[in-house]
């Protein structure tokens, strides 16, 4: 079977040799309670901070010979454990490999039937990464004025959709034509591109009185110009800050951050991992907007197995990808 691993830290841009594509035995049935066939994989920008030598440490960095892993959806080929039979689909991170021997923690059932795609987008990480940044920290309401930033990604569109149902204006942003016609096709208006020369005019001429609520993913001159658009006693809520991973100091400040606390705006930086308590009550309240149609998501589902991988997750940060990106196995 194949399995990917990391064949060198990126020192720079991350590009296909990084990764190395390897042939291994595929486990038995016996190495665990579980036998999973990996069937689809998620490709997120946070795989590329697993790769600095330091920093974002709410997960194990990966060294030149790791083996990758990821969100994943899975079918369960054989089974030992009770509560878990051939055929349920499982959903959870585990190793980017074709077949996976599990004992089973930390994986959640997934309703039986098609495969389970809004398990990795909606109903996934990306999606609680969303609610935990609006309904749980930022709770927006009809007197906020919000920007999201790459309103057209995984997080970025469900993150928009949910202040937009809190009664907020909303400003959203896109690098590119397509996505901002998409954003506009499911109802936004206000829609900018946060890669123009002057988007920091654009943004002054969009909220003239400023922003309450910032939902930052971006970092790098977006962030800087959200910065000088906030209006005093706002919030900032650091999602990511995609365009900085692949710089030496993907952590840097922008050079305006000060003016947020001459201003008072609250930062609240946050990573989902840390809010694992909150995921049940996520689903609760997530599962009937994805069920009912009332949410619009959008999957970027590429073909091609564990090969595929690097070209895919490189290219999200070339800003190629319109939705959630996925690879299929």
């Amino acid at each position: 079977m194949q399995r990917l691993t990391l064949a060198q830290r990126p020192t720079r841009r991350l590009a296909k040799e990084h990764f190395r594509l390897e042939e291994i035995a595929p486990p038995r049935a016996d190495d665990a309670f579980l036998l999973l066939r990996t069937c689809f994989m998620s490709v997120d920008p946070y795989m590329r901070t697993r790769m600095q030598p330091e920093g974002y440490d709410y997960l194990p960095h990966w060294q030149a010979g790791s083996l990758l892993s990821g969100y994943a959806i899975a079918k369960v080929e054989e089974s030992r454990l009770p509560g878990w039979s051939r055929g349920d689909w499982a959903v959870g991170h585990l190793p980017m490999q074709e077949w996976v021997a599990h004992e089973g923690d930390g994986l959640r059932h997934a309703p039986p039937g098609a495969p389970p795609l809004s398990w990795l987008h909606p109903l996934g990480m990306t999606g609680f990464t969303a609610w935990l940044g609006m309904r749980l920290l930022g709770k927006p309401g009809p007197a906020d004025s919000v920007l999201v930033g790459a309103a057209a990604g995984a997080v970025g569109s469900i993150a928009a959709q949910l202040a937009r149902e809190a009664g907020a204006r909303l400003i959203v942003t896109a690098g590119r034509k397509d996505k901002r016609d998409w954003l506009r096709g499911i109802g936004f208006e206000c829609v900018l591109d946060h890669r123009a020369p002057d988007f920091d005019a654009q943004l002054q001429r969009a909220a003239p009185e400023g922003l309450t609520l910032d939902f930052e993913t971006i970092g790098g001159t977006s962030f800087a110009a959200a910065i000088e658009a906030m209006r005093p006693g706002g919030r900032v809520i650091v999602c990511g800050l995609i365009s900085q991973y692949q710089q030496e100091t993907p952590r840097r400040a922008p050079p305006n951050l000060n003016r947020l606390g001459e201003r008072g705006v609250a930062v609240i930086p946050f990573v989902a991992p840390h809010y694992e308590a909150h995921f049940e009550t996520f689903l609760e309240e997530m599962t009937p907007r994805v069920t009912s149609g009332r949410l619009h998501w959008r999957l970027d589902m590429v073909q091609g197995g564990l090969a595929a991988v690097p070209g895919a997750l490189v290219g999200l940060f070339d800003g190629d990808n319109l939705g959630k990106r996925i690879i299929a196995l």
